[in-house]
């Protein structure tokens, strides 16, 4: 199955349940899924392109997440919601392949995220909802991380 279904239909699952994709109910996933997750392993990575990232006004809130920092972009679209736009920072959306736009993003690989999690979904508040999303690194290396995307949800 293509890596784009793939995060869509994980996206699908992790909305439905309310949940990130590292405390989804592994017995909702298709072998196929399982077998993606465990490949990319996303619950390693997060794709920041706002107020976290490096050199930011708020990377003192991830800064102390031990792991490795490499520039990339993601695909979508930077929409005037949530409330990094206050600051200049718009939210992510996923969107259809004519409307991407190339993203510039930093990517966080590192083993502790999973312990942080909770604190990152606190931080980010209701209006943002952590999502997965295929990221590309300076290298051309392709991977699939977490993004928090603008939460426009309306289960």
């Amino acid at each position: 199955m293509e890596i784009d279904t793939l995060i869509k239909d994980l996206n699908i699952i992790i909305t439905l349940q309310g949940k990130g994709v590292d405390k989804i109910d592994k017995v909702d996933l298709t072998v196929a899924e399982e077998q993606f997750l465990n490949e990319y392993k996303p619950q390693k990575s997060i794709i920041i392109y706002g107020t976290l990232a490096p050199n930011r006004p708020n990377h003192s809130k991830i800064e102390h997440i031990n792991g490795k920092w490499i520039k990339g972009i993601v695909k979508g679209k930077l929409v005037k919601e949530g409330w990094g736009a206050e600051l200049g920072y718009y939210g992510f959306k996923h969107s259809a392949i004519d409307e991407q736009e190339n993203i510039e993003a930093f990517i966080l690989f590192s083993d502790e995220l999973v312990n942080n999690w909770t604190y990152l979904d606190e931080f980010e508040g209701d209006g943002y909802r952590r999502i997965l999303a295929k990221f590309e690194l300076e290298n051309g290396e392709v991977g699939v991380g977490n993004i928090y995307a603008i939460n426009d949800t309306k289960l």
